[in-house]
């Protein structure tokens, strides 16, 4: 797996192929025109967005990034995927890592929701060191069979980063 530059026709085919948890993440968070809603939020964002493709053939695996929130330091991540991210699992992992070297710089706490049953992106998330701990904090909406994970960096010192 690669990655490149996004583009519309990448991004619909994402969403027209999304691995079944993923889309009743995306139908639950943003109703039932999801594709539509989500394709113009990517294609407007000025943040940053991981387009992952299958070396082969340039097949659209997955699409991630991240969300400025009102919050200095803090953004939500997110990360959309068709079933064949399951065959590139190290790939996707080894990929992650690397972006999460360029969201680290701008953000000391990321988070978001999960579906509680997509086990698979549980499972990488905890790899690169994001909890399970608090899956419904008190003052936020979560969903029915949902829950909130998150990431803090590691900071050295008094203040420093």
């Amino acid at each position: 797996m690669y990655r490149k530059e996004k583009n519309k026709d990448d991004v619909i085919y994402i969403l027209e192929h999304l691995k079944p948890e993923d889309e009743h993440e995306a139908r639950t968070i943003k109703g039932e025109n999801f594709k539509e809603l989500i394709l113009e939020e990517i294609m407007n964002d000025k943040t940053i967005t991981f387009l992952g493709c299958r070396k082969s053939d340039d097949l659209p695996v997955c699409i991630g990034g991240y969300t400025d929130t009102n919050e200095k330091g803090i953004g939500c991540v997110w990360l959309l995927s068709t079933p064949e991210i399951v065959k590139k699992r190290t790939s996707l992992i080894r990929n992650i890592f690397k972006a999460f070297q360029e969201i680290d710089e701008k953000y000391w706490f990321t988070y978001n929701l999960l579906f509680s049953e997509n086990h698979f992106a549980k499972s990488w998330l905890k790899k690169i060191g994001f909890k399970f701990d608090c899956p419904h904090p008190q003052g936020m909406n979560i969903p029915e069979g949902f829950e909130f994970f998150y990431r803090m960096r590691e900071t050295r010192g008094l203040g420093n980063n």
